[in-house]
């Protein structure tokens, strides 16, 4: 059980290993002598605890559905015959998807250390629920038909559905160091965000089933509803306090909305002062932000090319093509995904977290430049473009691997939320740039030129990035001195 608001921390540490640790929800137990405590051995170990399998559930009905709902919006925005196709769309859509979070969630992010994150799941898991099946039932009765009025409301609802969910999944990354050990924390945060990226893929192969077969984007999107409404169900059965937080609320009773945005206001600079105490967290969070413009400028060139030199773009069954073919891109980008899981924990627990995530960086670079050499020669244009899916996407899932343990290892545990919070608004930030920007250099049908002129000047912001992370020494994962822990 947490400690009263007004009282001590029981795990000061911020893990189950730490002192009184033992005794709450979801912790693990210590291992028996002689078994491996790092790396993919240590995986049966990890799955032991009831509280991590647990918020493994939630994650993977909660991603599936998101899946599911990505593809739906997808399919409506971006692939149906009647939309033209443009990289200014692509862009448009991930500010839709990743910006509203990114804008509120530092101070949304402080709900999730002053208030029990288990409550804050199922309020929030709920809220989603809601407004995905109303985006279901919006487009299941043609309202958000392109120039028909109803069309207006498909936006204020998806922001409420994508909003929403940043915040569940925050909840859902700043209470996985109350579910296991210190030393595990390298290994949960590359096996349960990983996961979650799998299911992410499976609930959108599953709509692409439910499509295929003829059930429409509103089917899809009926799916996605039914996938969240599992996720609040699975977060019921955690127990209270399972998750941490809560141990910040005021105890006067609720404050008004202003004094709730003057503490928030509060809670947000002392977070981002915890994290300035930490340059090595710092530094991963600027290579994060490199690997995630990486990611958009990966995703407009995908969904650009497919659309304007691959397939025929005014046709339905262009659309649909384009559709696979884009899969298939983001499938090699999730295979990367899995191999980044096998590698990185045994990777990292040897060099240390920070100079791994540099070498993913040094990949991530030389990939880059390497597609924009292929994609010169159209005869390869599919296969570096699922290449470099399969490369970026590694390399990127396995820099976050390090980054989640290194903002979150040494983080004390009343600033978890917060840094969870800064942490996504600078993934989302940083993935929107660098769409905005391929968007910007690339016209329609881009010439060879426009894609060398984005992606070599990416490599280079790839590799700096590595050298800047890699002259730091990431071993330790504890508050740096100094560092604020209450």
């Amino acid at each position: 059980m947490d400690a009263p608001a007004d009282g001590p921390r029981p795990d000061p540490g911020g893990g189950p290993g730490a002192p009184g640790a033992a005794g709450r929800p979801g912790a693990t137990t210590a291992t028996a002598a002689g078994e491996r405590t790092s790396g993919l051995g240590a995986l049966p170990r990890l799955l032991r605890g009831r509280g991590l399998r647990r918020l493994l559930l939630v994650r993977l009905l909660s991603q599936s559905g998101d899946g599911a709902f990505q593809l739906g919006l997808a399919g409506l925005l971006l692939f149906a015959p009647e939309r033209a196709p443009s990289a200014g769309a692509v862009v448009a859509l991930l500010a839709l998807v990743l910006l509203p979070y990114t804008l509120v969630g530092p101070l949304v992010g402080t709900v999730l250390d002053r208030w029990p994150r288990r409550s804050v799941l199922v309020l929030a898991g709920a809220l989603r629920a809601a407004a995905v099946a109303g985006t279901a039932l919006l487009v299941g009765v043609g309202g958000a038909a392109p120039g028909t009025a109803g069309e207006v409301l498909l936006v204020p609802a998806v922001l409420v559905c994508l909003s929403v969910n940043r915040l569940v999944l925050a909840a859902l990354g700043s209470g996985l160091p109350a579910v296991v050990e210190p030393r595990d924390l390298v290994l949960a945060s590359s096996v349960v965000p990983t996961v979650g990226t799998l299911a992410l893929g499976a609930g959108a192969a599953a709509g692409a089933a439910v499509r295929l077969a003829g059930g429409g984007d509103a089917a899809v999107l009926g799916l996605a509803a039914a996938a969240v409404v599992g996720s609040v169900l699975a977060a019921l059965r955690l127990p209270a306090g399972a998750l941490g937080g809560g141990h910040l609320a005021p105890t006067g009773g609720a404050p008004g909305p202003g004094a709730a945005l003057g503490a928030a206001g509060r809670d947000l600079l002392d977070g981002l002062r915890h994290l300035r105490a930490r340059p090595v967290a710092a530094r991963a969070m600027a290579g994060l932000a490199a690997s995630r413009a990486a990611a958009g400028v990966l995703l407009v060139l995908v969904v650009v090319v497919t659309r304007t030199r691959l397939t025929d773009p005014g046709t339905p069954a262009g659309a649909d093509e384009a559709l696979a073919l884009t899969g298939l891109a983001l499938g090699a980008a999730s295979g990367g995904v899995v191999l980044a899981v096998v590698t990185t924990p045994g990777g990292a627990a040897r060099t240390g977290p920070a100079r791994w995530g540099a070498g993913c960086l040094v990949v991530a670079g030389l990939a880059a430049a390497a597609l924009a050499a292929a994609l010169a020669v159209p005869a390869l244009a599919l296969g570096a473009l699922v290449a470099g899916g399969l490369v970026l996407g590694g390399a990127g899932q396995a820099l976050k691997i390090c980054v989640d343990a290194l903002v979150l290892g040494g983080a004390g545990p009343d600033h978890r939320g917060r840094l969870v919070a800064v942490h996504d608004a600078v993934f989302n930030a940083a993935t929107v740039l660098g769409a905005l920007a391929a968007a910007l250099l690339l016209p329609p049908g881009p010439s060879d030129a426009a894609v060398t002129s984005l992606l070599l000047p990416l490599a280079v912001l790839l590799l700096s990035t590595a050298v800047l992370l890699a002259r730091v020494d990431g071993r330790p994962v504890a508050p740096a001195a100094g560092a604020p822990t209450a």
